[in-house]
């Protein structure tokens, strides 16, 4: 213990680590992702305004974000109509009663089919909790076993006080 008290136990057992590798940090995945965000985040504040107007597609999917609305319908810019002084062709929206009418349909089915998942997996945690209920039940009668003990400890001869019939009761 007079290795604690005088301070030299410092240079005596940290000079063996210091002379080792342990200071030394190997490259791991935290690492490596730490340089691909660093690299694609420079790429997109450089090329920004350029990925807007032409792919903002691709700028929202390497941010990880949503694409917002006033993209989702984006048509790109085509630079050789421009230079051609062509109209970009643009198709026209469809309004079919009929294609409206089977689209609705569709949206039924699927929300009825959706509430049937929604039913089942609703009966089916039903079921686990009832099961998991149960176990935890049956679980209350099993205790543990001594294999020393004789079985009837306390249900035969002298200990059995409760079956003799006394002829009048003592307070």
């Amino acid at each position: 213990m007079d290795w604690r008290i005088d301070r030299k136990h410092y240079t005596k057992y940290c000079s063996k680590w210091r002379r080792s590798n342990r200071g030394i940090l190997k490259p791991n995945h935290r690492y490596f992702m730490g340089k691909i965000n660093k690299i694609t985040n420079e790429f997109l504040t450089n090329n920004k305004k350029f990925l807007l107007a032409h792919q903002p597609e691709i700028y929202y999917s390497m941010k990880g974000k949503k694409l917002p609305k006033k993209y989702q319908n984006f048509q790109p810019f085509n630079i050789h109509s421009v230079i051609r002084d062509e109209p970009v062709e643009t198709p026209p929206p469809k309004q079919d009663p009929y294609q409206l009418q089977q689209e609705e349909e569709k949206k039924r089915l699927k929300e009825e089919k959706l509430q049937q998942e929604k039913i089942a997996k609703k009966k089916e945690q039903e079921r686990i909790r009832r099961n998991r209920e149960a176990a935890e039940r049956e679980n209350s009668y099993i205790h543990w076993v001594d294999p020393f003990e004789p079985v009837n400890k306390n249900k035969l001869g002298h200990s059995q006080s409760w079956r003799i019939e006394k002829k009048y009761e003592y307070y």
